[in-house]
């Protein structure tokens, strides 16, 4: 029996409707594109012009779109997900990058200034990288910036890699390990930008999204009774490790500005302001590193 795209495409999009996935049309043409290895563009073509499709081709795609209908994200399913200009290797273990953590790459860069105007190279660290996603687009959009991406994850580890290899060669450096350790191996001082999006829910609120709290680890979405736990040891560590008027970027929850700006007021650094996201949420929290803690500036080598 012959089976024709355009029949597949409305198998799979009946099947993630019924399994909840709110835009079933797109999803769908996401995941012939990723498993067939075509444009969407492509696939909806050969709808259109009554293409048959392999039995091993219509096989593989209902196995995708029933991973897809267990709810495991999209992106685990074709493992990728687009970010800034980049197509990251994704899957389990690795916390998926979201849109709008793309804000918070754009306000370090903004941060820094452009490559132009930066008289000597700048080095900075993604906390908590994953898949790598912050330091690659930072290092990407800025141009005149060395980043480390750090990440104590043996799951995540591979993909941070991976996508390092593909996207950050001679621009991003990796670190795996504990991120105290990653700091107590700098010099004071030493760096102009950490920029983080690290875990942040308050450790009795499970996410709604059943994709997130099944799918994406524990270590990245919990972090205290407050969520900020590690948010205040990352503003101790950052406050010791930045020059003078280095900054720190991070993603939080939307109600969590104040408490952060007083976190980093506490631990050394002036101008701290929340800005929003691409959602128009305040989630995105920066500030400078006081020059009155007393460290002498200076940019060696990190790690």
């Amino acid at each position: 029996m012959i089976l024709y795209m355009d029949e597949l495409r409305k198998r799979v999009r009946e099947q993630l409707k019924t399994a909840g996935i709110a835009d079933e049309r797109t999803e769908a043409d996401v995941l012939l594109a990723a498993v067939l290895r075509v444009s969407r563009g492509e696939v909806q073509m050969r709808s259109l012009l009554g293409r048959a499709v392999s039995e091993a081709d219509a096989l593989a795609v209902g196995k995708a779109a029933s991973r897809r209908a267990r709810r495991e994200p999209l992106q685990h399913v074709t493992g990728r997900a687009p970010f800034i200009d980049m197509e990251l290797a994704v899957g389990p273990g690795a916390f998926v990058p979201r849109p709008e953590t793309e804000s918070l790459v754009m306000a370090a860069v903004e941060h820094l200034g452009g490559a132009e105007s930066t008289p000597a190279k700048l080095t900075g660290v993604d906390v908590g990288s994953g898949t790598g996603a912050v330091a690659l687009g930072v290092a990407r959009l800025h141009g005149g910036i060395t980043m480390t991406a750090i990440e104590r994850s043996s799951a995540a580890w591979p993909w941070l890699r991976s996508n390092v290899e593909s996207y950050g060669e001679g621009a991003v450096a990796t670190f795996f390990g504990d991120a105290a350790r990653a700091f107590a191996a700098l010099p004071s001082a030493s760096l102009d930008l950490v920029v983080s999006n690290p875990p942040y829910v308050p450790a009795a609120n499970r996410p709604e999204s059943r994709e997130v709290w099944h799918h994406d680890p524990e270590a990245a979405l919990y972090s205290g009774a407050d969520g900020l736990d590690f948010i205040r040891r990352l503003a101790t560590w950052s406050a010791r490790a930045l020059r003078p008027e280095g900054v720190l970027v991070i993603e939080h929850e939307d109600s969590q500005g104040a408490e952060i700006r007083e976190i980093f007021a506490n631990a050394g650094f002036s101008g701290a302001a929340t800005a929003r996201d691409l959602t128009g949420r305040d989630r995105i929290t920066s500030a400078v590193r006081s020059a009155s803690n007393g460290d002498a500036p200076g940019r060696p080598a990190i790690m």
